[in-house]
Parts: structure tokens; C-alpha cells; sequence
């Protein structure tokens, strides 16, 4: 079997032909990643519980129906990012580099490498997901309006483009763009005009700091496989600046935007003044610009989890695969992004 670009395409096991359970295929699909659509969603929501609409009873089945679709379509596209990137042999390209000694990620599609599923397995599944998201999607038109459908179309292209053809963002220096559009604006949007039944510009004012938050999960990403997306000729946002310490001042300056653009709303009076506590997690963004500038620095230098830096779950398992150097730093993203809203999302309601 041969990928898109040549290379040779080891097939599983045929063991990888048995039915496997849906929470297999959750594991699979990188749930410990679905915070990154969830929490903007939950957040949007918290937004506009104050609107009328959000008062009448079938408004709740309707967002928890939503967040099911919005959890399905992250999973779906997931898969779809293995299936693409296992059939181009990225995943065995980097394989290859981490045995020569190069330090990377090394779990990406794990379950196909082990012979637990096959890639066409693997694409009936995602396939699986994105149907059934578009199901949710419609129902949510019916009831919500036309706004809904743009906003799951322009998901659906970005998701699927994201490391399949003919566009492969992710292999062109716009993979952390597309994520940070897709669960950032269009995440927290959606959710708002689900749940308010309409738009109001605090969705936005609120997604642009969520997008540049969720960018920054995938681009602390991508600068800890600086090296191995380089030799295996994957153009991520990092690879663009030809350096580490340049894609480091990017993050720092990215982190730096979604404090600023919060600022801006505030003097546009687009949110309360209330919300000046969100910068109470200005220290969590603090330590995971630090601990992002040990990795490029003193990567010698061992950091680990502290109580006050958010949930760091199945740590110890991480440690034992040898994967805490890489998880310390995306868990501490993601649970910026999570403190971030949190925050937000209370001091915008109490204010």
C-alpha cells in the first residue's frame, strides 16, 4: 500500500478487523483533547444564560444536544486527522526519527500501529461522527436559525482540511489557525446562538481571546515536535519561524493578545468591568510561557505539576510512557484556556 506522497504504508494486523466499542474509539479519538472544544462551548453558553430565550424549557435539551454534536464532530475530525496523516506515512516518518533518538510525541494512532483497527475502520468511524454531528446540526437549524448551518459547514471544511487533501492546512503553517477558528469563534459563536437564540457581539469579544488561547494548545504543540515536523516536512506555524526561539517570542506574544484583547473589550464597554477578574489567571499563563521556555532553553530541566496549575489527570501514566516532558506543557494550555473562561464567563454573569 502507498500514501499520497510515496511512501510505503505498513497494513495492521488483520486482528484489526474486530468490532470495536464506542469508548474505544473515544480513547482513540484523543478525548483528553476534547477540552478544547468543550470549554468554549460551555463558556458560550454561560454567556448568554441570561437571554429570555435561554429561559424556555426546550432550550436545554436543545445545548445539551449541541454539545454532543460539537463533541462528535471533534472526534470525528481527530480520527480523520490520523487516517490522513497515517495514509500519507507521517506517523511512520516520525516513528522512524524517535527511534534514531529524537525526542517527540509518539502515541499519534497508536491503535492502528498496534493492529486494534484498521485505516478503513478508522475512516467509517470518523465518518460515523461527522454524520452524526451533522444530524445535530440540523436540528439546531431547524430550531435556531441559518446562522447554525454556516457555522458546522465552515467547521466541517476546516476540520477535514486540516490534514487531508487537497489543502492539508496543517502541513502548511495554518493547522493552529484553523483549530483556533474552529473551537474558538465558531465553538463559543455556536454555542451562544443556541442557547440565546440569537447573536450578540459579546460572543465575539469572547471567542477572538478563546481562539488565541486554543492556538496557543496546538502551537506549544507544535514547538515541542519542532524537530520532528521539520524532518518530516510538515509545515506547522512553528517550523514557519525556523527557530524555537522565535516560535517561543510567538507564543509568548499570542498569550500576551488574549489578556489584550479582553482589555479592548472593556474599553469598548463590550464587557462589564466585572470581568477584570478574569486576570486572575494572568499567573497560570505566566508559568506556562515559563515552563514553554525551559522546554526551548534548559530542556534538561524537569517540571512538574503543581495544585494550582489545574488537573493534570492520568499524570502518573504519562510519566511511565515517558510523555511528561510533552503533556506538562499541552495539559498547562489547555488548562489555561479553561481558567481563562471560567473566569470569564463568572465575572461576566456576576457583573
Amino acid at each position: 500500500m502507498t500514501a499520497d506522497a510515496g511512501t510505503k504504508i505498513v497494513v495492521p494486523p488483520s486482528k484489526g478487523s474486530q468490532k470495536q466499542s464506542l469508548l474505544f474509539w473515544v480513547e482513540a479519538a484523543r478525548k483528553v483533547a476534547l477540552g478544547q472544544s468543550l470549554v468554549p462551548f460551555i463558556a458560550g453558553v454561560l454567556l448568554a444564560i441570561k437571554h429570555p430565550v435561554a429561559g424556555e424549557w426546550w432550550t436545554w435539551p436543545l445545548v445539551i444536544l449541541t454539545l454532543i454534536g460539537v463533541a462528535c464532530a471533534h472526534l470525528g475530525i481527530n480520527l480523520f486527522d490520523d487516517y490522513f496523516d497515517y495514509k500519507k506515512g507521517d506517523v511512520e516518518r516520525r516513528q522512524n526519527l524517535i527511534e534514531g533518538g529524537m525526542r517527540a510525541r509518539s502515541k499519534k494512532c497508536w491503535y492502528i500501529d498496534g493492529g486494534q483497527a484498521t485505516l478503513a475502520q478508522t475512516r467509517r468511524v470518523a465518518l460515523t461522527f461527522l454524520v452524526v454531528a451533522s444530524v445535530i446540526g440540523i436540528v439546531a437549524t431547524l430550531l435556531r436559525g441559518p446562522m447554525i448551518p454556516v457555522i458546522v459547514a465552515i467547521a466541517l471544511i476546516l476540520g477535514l482540511e486540516y490534514s487531508g487533501p487537497p489543502f492539508r492546512f496543517s502541513y502548511h503553517g495554518l493547522g493552529e489557525l484553523v483549530v483556533g477558528i474552529m473551537f474558538g469563534p465558531l465553538v463559543l459563536i455556536g454555542a451562544y446562538v443556541v442557547t440565546a437564540g440569537s447573536y450578540a457581539p459579546v460572543a465575539l469579544w469572547a471567542a477572538v481571546p478563546t481562539g488565541l488561547l486554543v492556538v496557543n494548545i496546538v502551537y506549544a504543540h507544535a514547538i515541542m515536535d519542532f524537530e520532528s515536523d521539520s524532518d518530516a516536512s510538515r509545515i506547522t506555524l512553528a517550523v514557519l519561524f525556523k527557530s524555537k526561539k522565535l516560535a517561543l517570542v510567538f507564543l509568548i506574544v499570542i498569550t500576551a493578545l488574549a489578556y489584550l484583547c479582553l482589555v479592548a473589550a472593556l474599553i469598548v464597554g463590550a464587557l462589564p468591568l466585572g470581568t477584570l477578574a478574569t486576570f486572575i489567571t494572568l499567573p497560570v499563563a505566566i508559568v506556562f510561557c515559563r515552563n514553554m521556555w525551559l522546554y526551548v532553553y534548559k530542556p534538561e530541566v524537569a517540571v512538574t505539576p503543581r495544585w494550582w496549575m489545574g488537573p493534570f489527570e492520568n499524570w502518573d501514566r504519562y510519566v511511565a510512557a515517558g510523555m511528561d516532558w510533552f503533556m506538562i506543557r499541552w495539559l498547562s494550555a489547555r488548562n489555561l484556556l479553561l481558567f481563562f473562561l471560567v473566569a470569564l464567563a463568572v465575572s461576566y454573569l456576576l457583573g
